[in-house]
């Protein structure tokens, strides 16, 4: 098995992001700021995500405590996205890109993981 280890799922989310906010420069400066506000909503949500599940697979923290952490994260995603796509005016179509930009860094974070694992 080989030592190497691959990138944190944040370095990944961050260039994937990245490269969504360079494609959205022609759309303009809303699309740009629309897909920058869900990334940084969706960076802020896995730091939190990766503490807590960190806290609750070390048994520092009681069941009931990490369920409600696991919660209160929940909605604070909630009250960002209700935030940005309402009072802020985010563009909804940007916004979602932002938002699922962590899908394809999370699938190539897997399957690097898998290759390190299996070589």
């Amino acid at each position: 098995m080989s030592r190497r280890r691959s990138a944190s799922l944040q370095a990944k989310h961050a260039l994937v992001l990245a490269l969504a906010i360079g494609g959205a420069i022609p759309y303009g400066c809303h699309a740009v700021w629309s897909l920058a506000l869900a990334g940084g909503i969706q960076v802020v949500n896995l730091a939190v995500l990766q503490g807590s599940v960190r806290l609750v697979i070390a048994g520092r923290a009681p069941r009931p405590a990490a369920q409600l952490v696991l919660f209160l994260r929940l909605l604070l995603v909630l009250c960002a996205v209700y935030l940005a796509l309402g009072p802020l005016g985010a563009a909804p179509l940007w916004f979602a890109a932002g938002l699922f930009a962590v899908v394809p860094a999370a699938l190539w974070h897997g399957l690097s993981a898998r290759a390190v694992r299996s070589s």
